[in-house]
């Protein structure tokens, strides 16, 4: 006869814990099905490369160029100073657009498949669904699946800064990695604060994600992870103080701690421990030389852009009529606007976040480190109030706007505390910000799907595979366009169709030969001299006709360094220059349509004869 057991306390715990593990790894995989779904409709397009002759063009170059400079051994680094652009005179490539991990992403695609294709789209999806779940997980057992659910939410798919900003600004708009590390720096000391256990397994996790950031773009995304934990260290300190005022005692309770944690958690501790040594390794030696690398260019000459964005635009709400596709607020703001979504996280979130802040405004050290990186970002202005550029990893961000990328994940840690209303007025309020909310989740979104994202057409890749198969190590874009985003370039004439033009150079991705023009985002003066020295201004300016010492002078560069022949952009120059060209090359052997530059041919550096 089997004799039956009363359950005990331990077996009752082990299967409501078991019970709950599960139920939350169900709303955690079904928030990654929904976020991936929304953002595969956003892009629309996986079919080729992303590609709309602009921006986008960029961050696809920068994989490429990283796939085809990158040295591993003994640690990671990069050939930049080549002549792959700027050619034949070459120069320093440090100020390129990097994102390590979506530049690890696109290389080993690359090489895994043989060429470039929609790595970049992929990439996408997948930073926006690490956002949404690694935002549940890490809040749900502290305030909830309900208010985690959302948080998830709004820090990816609703986040519409970032949303809109892809493909354009990849650059500030993947932030993964930024919104996880924030998240985890708030959990950490919100749970120091009520005196909740920390393992050491998740503070190696935190620190984890501070090398993770490393991978993200640095002077406007990684930079704010790591200014919010700046800003946090103090305030743990503080309250570690205040609990543990015994210093001497310190080392012994660390030690004991660390002792009985390795013997209970040795297999996540040591997980934990390889993955940072193994994001070290990539990601630090990159950074490293990168910044140090800016660093040693001197910027004093060249001014400084007065982008900036109005503190007001908090309080701009994504509804018919009023949101900033059917309002121009910059001549009322006098700001600098630069895309929708730009500074308006949603006027939902932003009355949140006070009413969170109001609830939990006696608990200072819980909130301290928000509102002094919101106020940082908020009052940052470049040339006037630079309050970001006391952080060094800000040296180079001259647009106050793009941190709008983080206001949807400070304002939604200060909203996470708020509690439902009992009183029946309360209840309508809180029952109409419900409403706002997801009528502006509605609008925000759905004006976004204006149509899949630009992608190169099939007529570009095989011209690209035409110039790709003929002699020759580079080829001349003409006209070329040699420019900074800082404007160096500009005013000197070496770019006269900047709308144009700007991302032409790009497409040696596809043909993979070296190149004359290049945009950076931002250009030293220095590195413009040759082209200077060369008089190459004189030969770009508008409807110039070459005389015979131009022709001659052409010839002779492109000949003596090995070129295989120049892509012509017919709709740019005037009948009478086209038909010099022809008449001194031959007719192309190959043409297509380029996204913003239009018509283009190419035309084959013949033997001499």
């Amino acid at each position: 006869m089997n004799q039956a057991y009363p359950p005990t306390p331990f077996s009752s715990i082990d299967r409501q814990s078991i019970a709950g593990g599960r139920a939350v790894w169900f709303w955690a995989v079904g928030l990654g099905i929904l976020t991936a779904l929304l953002c595969i409709r956003v892009i629309g397009d996986f079919s080729h490369p992303l590609s709309d002759g602009n921006d986008t063009d960029q961050f696809e170059y920068v994989g490429y160029f990283f796939y085809r400079n990158l040295l591993l051994w003994p640690f990671p680094h990069l050939n930049l100073i080549n002549t792959q652009t700027f050619y034949p005179y070459g120069t320093n490539q440090v100020f390129l657009d990097w994102g390590f991990e979506r530049d690890y992403w696109y290389s080993l695609c690359y090489r895994l498949s043989g060429g470039p294709g929609p790595y970049l789209q992929y990439y996408y999806v997948y930073s926006l669904v690490v956002a949404s779940v690694g935002t549940f997980v890490l809040l749900q057992s502290r305030f909830g699946i309900g208010r985690s659910f959302a948080m998830g939410l709004i820090v990816s798919i609703f986040n519409f800064y970032a949303l809109f900003k892809f493909p354009v600004h990849m650059n500030v708009c993947v932030a993964h990695w930024t919104t996880l590390c924030i998240v985890a720096t708030y959990r950490l000391l919100y749970d120091i604060v009520i005196k909740r256990p920390v393992s050491v397994a998740f503070v190696l996790f935190w620190l984890c994600l501070h090398v993770q950031v490393l991978s993200q773009e640095l002077a406007y995304v990684a930079g704010f992870a790591l200014s919010f934990t700046t800003l946090t260290v103090p305030v743990l300190a503080f309250v570690l103080y205040r609990q543990f005022p015994d210093g001497s005692q310190w080392l012994t309770l660390i030690m004991d701690y660390v002792r009985e944690q390795f013997t209970h958690q040795r297999n996540g501790i040591l997980f934990w421990l390889l993955l940072l040594l193994i994001s070290l390794y990539l990601y630090l030696p990159l950074t490293l030389q990168i910044a140090f690398t800016a660093w040693s260019f001197d910027f004093s000459a060249v001014p400084e852009l007065p982008a900036w964005s109005h503190p007001l635009r908090l309080f701009i709400p994504y509804l018919p009529t009023v949101h900033t596709f059917d309002v121009n607020y910059q001549p009322f703001l006098r700001d600098t606007f630069e895309s929708f979504g730009q500074g308006s996280p949603g006027l939902y979130l932003t009355l949140l976040a006070g009413i969170g802040w109001w609830q939990t405004r006696k608990r200072i050290a819980i909130w301290l480190p928000i509102v002094l990186l919101l106020m940082l970002c908020l009052l940052y202005h470049p040339v006037l109030i630079p309050t970001l550029k006391v952080f060094p990893w800000f040296s180079f961000n001259r647009h106050g706007g793009r941190a709008s990328l983080i206001y949807p994940v400070l304002l939604g840690l200060l909203a996470l505390p708020v509690r439902w209303p009992r009183q029946p007025m309360g209840k309508v309020i809180g029952g109409l910000l419900l409403c706002l909310m997801g009528t502006e989740w509605y609008v925000g979104y759905s004006n976004r799907l204006t149509g899949p994202v630009s992608t190169a057409s099939d007529s570009v890749l095989a011209y690209c595979a035409v110039i790709r198969q003929q002699p020759g190590v580079a080829v001349l874009d003409w006209p070329f366009c040699t420019v900074g985003g800082d404007g160096v370039g500009m005013q000197e004439g070496l770019c006269p169709y900047y709308n144009q033009q700007n991302a032409v150079f790009t497409f040696r991705r596809f043909y993979d030969k070296s190149g004359v023009g290049q945009y950076f985002g931002r250009l030293h003066p220095d590195q413009i001299q040759p082209f200077l020295r060369d008089g190459w201004p004189r030969l770009l300016a508008p409807g110039y006709v070459f005389t015979e010492a131009d022709w001659q002078f052409l010839d002779a560069f492109l000949r003596t360094n090995n070129f295989a022949g120049f892509n012509l952009y017919p709709g740019l120059l005037t009948p009478e220059q086209v038909t010099q060209f022809y008449r001194h090359y031959g007719q192309p052997i190959a043409k297509t349509t380029l996204p913003a530059a239009g018509k283009v041919v190419f035309i084959p550096l013949r033997e001499e004869k």
